[in-house]
């Protein structure tokens, strides 16, 4: 039986030469059961406390997703990050925001 990895996605505007202007990113997380997971949005690897979610939603093959958001407001030297932590994983997964995707 194999175990389906938990995935997360961020979903951001390019926002180079945006500093001014709010933001929200979102980012949207897909795995399959145990539906246990945690998610926390990192601005400079510290874990922002105003974060919003999506209800559990299920896809037709009972796989799941959820959305996370919050608003921020972006400078050159932040760094934003999501991480991801389910049983399917070793150790939570932490994926970086790239300015330029």
């Amino acid at each position: 039986m194999s175990r389906s990895v938990a995935l997360a996605v961020l979903a951001l505007l390019s926002l180079s030469g945006l500093e001014a202007i709010q933001r929200t990113p979102k980012i949207q997380v897909y795995t399959r059961h145990p539906a246990d997971i945690e998610v926390d949005l990192l601005k400079n690897g510290v874990k922002i406390e105003k974060v919003e979610h999506s209800d559990l939603s299920f896809s037709k093959d009972w796989s799941f997703y959820l959305l996370y958001y919050t608003e921020f407001t972006p400078t050159e030297k932040d760094e934003y990050a999501c991480r991801v932590n389910h049983v399917t994983l070793s150790q939570p997964k932490t994926v970086k925001w790239d300015r330029d995707m």
